[in-house]
């Protein structure tokens, strides 16, 4: 499979996310702002509920002052969990004297960006 690309935009506001297979594992990549960079990694890990239900944890670095922490682990939990396998996201956004409903449209459109994703994944089920 090759390399996935998608952009989703709102109130100016643009993230793109881009997507590699590892075998049955992928690797994401989130972007956007002024100045895209890498700010922070997480790695999403699924597991199995007593029930059987799919979970998903994340384990994060993040560069000092960055705050893309909670976008990168959001992200990598979401995607493991829909997608049951391995996930690294990795991402950085940057724009100079950010609000904080700019900062909620950014993790709004990343999360939208990664339920798109997985829906083409795995052939347009609704993600858990």
């Amino acid at each position: 499979m090759d390399l996935i690309q998608l952009e989703r935009t709102q109130d100016g506001l643009t993230v793109r996310l881009t997507a590699q297979p590892m075998g049955r594992d992928w690797n994401v990549t989130i972007t956007g702002g002024d100045r895209p960079h890498l700010g922070a990694a997480a790695l999403g890990a699924p597991y199995r509920h007593a029930d059987g239900a799919i979970g998903a944890s994340a384990s994060v670095l993040v560069l000092p002052s960055h705050k893309e922490d909670i976008l990168v682990k959001q992200t990598a939990e979401r995607l493991a969990k829909q997608l049951d396998c391995t996930v690294l996201v990795s991402g950085g956004i940057h724009v100079d004297h950010i609000e904080p409903g700019q900062i909620s449209v950014f993790l709004s459109l990343a999360q939208d960006a990664a339920d798109a994703l997985a829906r083409r994944l795995t052939g347009n089920r609704t993600p858990q």
